[in-house]
């Protein structure tokens, strides 16, 4: 869809989110970025870059409307998807969701209620209060994992084996949350998958899932991805016994429009959905959509932002979760430090598998200390298309012999590779 002299505000300039400003300014729109730091990547991208807090939604209606701004969009984080919707309301923009669907979908507490009204398996919680009493510590059974309610990129999470690391960690938790709140869950050791849906007109489609690969260990904090396999062995299963449960619980709270994913876990043939996301996810699923089905989930919110409609024609057809290639995306984990040289990425953005790489540091810049056991751990995320799972193991471990990220003192601060030979025994 050409967006031929609309004005687009972003909400937050992480690197992640260049490719959609760069997207929407190719396809014609004016582009402003705004949040609260002077150098955000994307602001560099951007036609126009406004110095203001993403949250501070007043300002931003004022600045809207004096620029004649046609629509807001926000990805990747939750939010400022919650700040851009607030933001579309108040100038009377068109925005994929509304306040309360924001709400119930992506605070973790609000969704595993919504699961519940619905029956769709969520992962099983235990009640806590704000003291932690010893009353509700005594009915926990270990392990555990405790969460922010409101975050997401692993941040304030902890897996806890006994009751001193719970009380450990409910701090972490609660401190890491904006609303203050957390949530209590079993910690469920299976194989863990991804479910994408696109949403146009009330016309609900699973788009793709995947495998989640995560680190073998890593302490007690959640272990971090190492690679999205696509399609997931579990599509036709869930497809057939899944899919129309959880359709019928997006439609019971009056979703249309956008596109959102969902996180579980696998325990006995069942999965137990333990996350949502009502916008788009940072491994990017969009790329591999936009490249063998024809349609881009990430381009379709920002038309909507702007027009009020998804596409200019259904995408149902085009649709196919099984996929024609099989996919991966690779997270690339660093250690904390200083990044002075990152090695064969020109060579890796050549390989004819390579659908997309995107970069989350660049040389010259530092992965902080407080990053350790997040997401923010991850250098660059690398998207390849193969024909098969052997091919797949072949590509993947041709770009781990290419790539290499070296600190200050030339040393390699890459970590936890994928095991391909998991491609090749599931």
């Amino acid at each position: 869809m050409e967006l031929q002299g609309k004005k687009l505000v972003v909400l937050g300039g992480v690197a992640m989110i260049c490719e959609l400003v760069e997207n929407a300014k190719n396809r014609g729109a004016y582009v402003i970025v705004a949040d609260y730091y002077s150098n955000s990547p994307a602001k560099k991208v951007a036609d126009q870059a406004w110095l203001i807090s993403t949250a501070d939604t007043e300002q931003l209606a004022v600045k809207c409307i004096e620029n004649g701004v046609d629509g807001v969009i926000a990805a990747f984080d939750d939010f400022n998807v919650a700040c851009a919707q607030k933001l579309s309301e108040k100038i009377k923009k068109p925005f994929y969701a509304t306040a309360a669907q924001v709400e119930a979908t992506m605070d973790k507490v609000n969704f595993k209620k919504l699961c519940k009204l619905n029956d769709v398996p969520s992962t099983p919680e235990f009640e806590i209060d704000d003291e932690l009493s010893q009353n509700c510590l005594d009915k926990i059974n270990y392990p555990v994992i405790i969460k922010p309610v409101d975050g997401s990129g692993a941040r304030g999470i902890t897996i806890c084996y006994s009751e001193k690391e719970l009380i450990d960690a409910y701090k972490k938790a609660k401190s890491t949350s904006k609303k203050g709140n957390v949530i209590l869950e079993k910690y469920i050791v299976g194989d863990e998958i991804g479910v994408n849906y696109v949403l146009q007109d009330g016309e609900i489609s699973a788009t793709v899932l995947h495998d989640r690969y995560m680190q073998k260990s890593n302490g007690n904090s959640v272990r971090l991805p190492v690679a999205y396999v696509y399609p997931s062995k579990y599509t036709e299963k869930y497809l057939e016994n899944e899919n129309q449960k959880v359709i019928a619980m997006f439609k019971s709270i009056g979703m249309e429009n956008g596109t959102l994913f969902l996180q579980g876990c696998m325990e006995n043939e069942v999965c137990y959905f333990y996350e949502m996301g009502y916008r788009l996810n940072g491994a990017k699923q969009y790329q591999i959509l936009n490249d063998l089905c024809g349609f881009n989930p990430m381009e379709m919110i920002v038309n909507f932002s702007l027009t009020g409609k998804m596409e200019e024609h259904s995408i149902k057809p085009l649709v196919n979760p099984m996929l024609s290639k099989v996919c991966c995306t690779l997270s690339i984990l660093a250690k904390p430090g200083y990044i002075s040289k990152i090695t064969g990425l020109d060579r890796i953005k050549a390989l004819k598998e390579t659908l997309a790489v995107t970069q989350w540091y660049k040389e010259g810049e530092s992965i902080d200390e407080d990053a350790l056991g997040t997401q923010k751990q991850i250098a660059m995320r690398i998207t390849v298309a193969t024909e098969d799972r052997k091919q797949l193991a072949r590509v993947i471990n041709q770009i781990y012999e290419i790539l290499d990220i070296l600190d200050d003192k030339q040393n390699s601060i890459l970590i936890d590779q994928f095991d391909t030979t998991e491609l090749l025994t599931d």
